[in-house]
């Protein structure tokens, strides 16, 4: 395929950077498997899903050398034409300086741990039940441990903080790197969501009986929260 100038403006912005971001781009975009070929540099690409993982190796008189080895480059998503996890060699390649910056897996996967943090809170208002059911857990392990007088000391620091009822929440906080495979993180380049709500699930089912707990906790001391609120609003209505 041949960009137009109008195709261009439509694109990320590293395809227009120089005409070999150009070529690049464009025998990206075509079917055939053929390397593509600059100085005495060679790109493969090889499909994964969406995506290609990009390859780059020296070349010596229009071939790829036999023995020697490609080193990964890159991905790039064929969906939305985005880079990804771009190495130096390729960025060497291509004429792209340092000042543009491609996404990486550690980027991805700060986000799906972001996201699967508000899932998870989606998924215990909407689907809890389900969970508890699906997950096993003995009900001895779903009650928290936790004392009338702790319950309202929390309930008065949350109050003289300053913090709202409803700030008084349980926010999951999911290690998103223990479910994050290669194979998830190309998964989450194009479905983003739906990867994320996996990993919340599979997260809640692996910890059940805490966030029970937590949640319980949580409830407790709101119910307190509320009386104290009651009994100081009282108190300044009474001007005591």
């Amino acid at each position: 395929m041949k960009l137009t100038k109008e195709a261009l403006e439509m694109l990320p912005a590293w395809v227009g950077i120089n005409s070999r971001t150009v070529s690049f781009f464009e025998w990206l975009m075509e079917e055939g498997v053929s390397p593509w070929e600059h100085g005495d540099a060679s790109i493969v690409k090889a499909a994964q899903g969406n995506c290609f993982y990009l390859y780059s190796g020296p070349r010596s008189d229009g071939v790829l050398e036999i023995g020697k080895g490609l080193e990964f480059a890159g991905i790039f998503h064929r969906l939305h034409c985005g880079l990804y996890d771009v190495k130096e060699p390729l960025r060497k390649i291509l004429g792209i300086g340092e000042e543009l910056y491609f996404p990486e897996k550690a980027d991805a996967m700060k986000e799906a741990a972001h996201m699967a943090g508000r899932k998870a809170v989606s998924l215990i208002h909407r689907e809890w039940d389900d969970i508890l059911l699906e997950s096993g857990c003995e009900k001895r392990h779903l009650i928290p441990q936790i004392s009338r007088s702790e319950i309202r000391r929390c309930a008065e620091d949350y109050f003289h903080a300053g913090k709202t009822e409803k700030e008084i929440c349980f926010q999951p906080k999911i290690p998103a790197e223990n479910y994050f495979s290669d194979r998830c993180y190309l998964l989450f380049l194009t479905k983003k969501e739906w990867v994320a709500e996996r990993i919340a699930r599979q997260w809640l089912l692996e910890n059940t009986a805490l966030v029970s707990r937590q949640c319980i906790r949580c409830g407790c001391i709101r119910n307190e929260y509320r009386e104290i609120k009651k009994a100081e609003e009282k108190k300044h209505k009474t001007g005591r």
